[in-house]
């Protein structure tokens, strides 16, 4: 299949057409991973690809800005530094009335004008200062993840450029999902203040535990000590009795 060239589609024309239960045999999409690298951990600075004019981008171009920025993140900032993002899906379904091309093509078929059309493939429509990417990571990596985004703006079909952020990390740890049966359990979440909280709570229970060791030992001690001792002198005048009495 020859493919044809992205300007014949990113043009916004018309009304969008996504309702997908009324039609049969969209290609499914190329892109099928939207968020990628380190998912349990926030990160402090932000880098958004941001495009600058109103168009549609295909499937294929999203997937091959997601690959060339994917890899260059991997190689250059580790999958455990960063956190990438794609922002957008494509939704609009893109009709094309094929017609026979090459020589004598205009004899052997002749379409009418503004053909309906079959699906041949899915585009995302997107409007001027839509963020179509982002990672979070470290200042540290800073340099490396704008060169990865602006070689990925590389592959769409409009101007784009690069916005930096600072983020206020609340400091909480999120685990991965955990799969249980069929079912996709959310892993909890643990902030600062809850962690702290705990911690306060056992320290009191943990000081009372002593406490009320340190009393009972204290109360056993002197009745333990009392009962025995009486006996014990009993014993030892019961004892000496006999010894006298066997000098005599």
């Amino acid at each position: 299949m020859v493919r044809k060239p992205a300007k014949m589609y990113r043009n916004i024309s018309k009304k969008a057409y996504t309702r997908r239960k009324y039609m049969g045999g969209v290609p499914g999409s190329k892109i099928v991973q939207f968020e990628m690298g380190n998912l349990s951990q926030e990160f402090p600075t932000e880098v958004d690809l941001i495009v600058e004019e109103a168009c549609q981008i295909r499937h294929s171009a999203l997937e091959a800005a997601r690959i060339t920025a994917n890899r260059r993140l991997m190689k250059d900032v580790g999958r455990s530094n960063f956190h990438f993002k794609v922002r957008v899906f494509p939704h609009h379904v893109l009709r094309e009335n094929k017609q026979a091309t090459g020589a004598g093509a205009d004899r052997v078929s002749e379409g009418m004008r503004l053909a309906f059309g079959k699906a041949v493939g899915t585009a995302a429509r997107v409007e001027p200062g839509q963020k179509l990417m982002t990672v979070f990571s470290t200042p540290q990596y800073l340099e490396k993840i704008k060169d990865a985004l602006r070689h990925s703006g590389h592959k769409l079909p409009t101007p784009s450029h690069l916005k930096v952020s600072e983020i206020k990390v609340s400091g909480r740890i999120v685990a991965a999902p955990k799969l249980v049966g069929e079912k996709v359990v959310a892993a909890p979440v643990v902030t600062e203040e809850a962690a702290a909280a705990t911690a306060a709570a056992a320290e009191p229970a943990k000081g009372a535990a002593h406490a009320k060791g340190g009393k009972d030992a204290k109360a056993a001690a002197p009745a333990k000590g009392g009962k025995d001792a009486a006996p014990a002198k009993a014993d030892e005048k019961k004892g000496a009795a006999p010894a006298k009495g066997g000098k005599k």
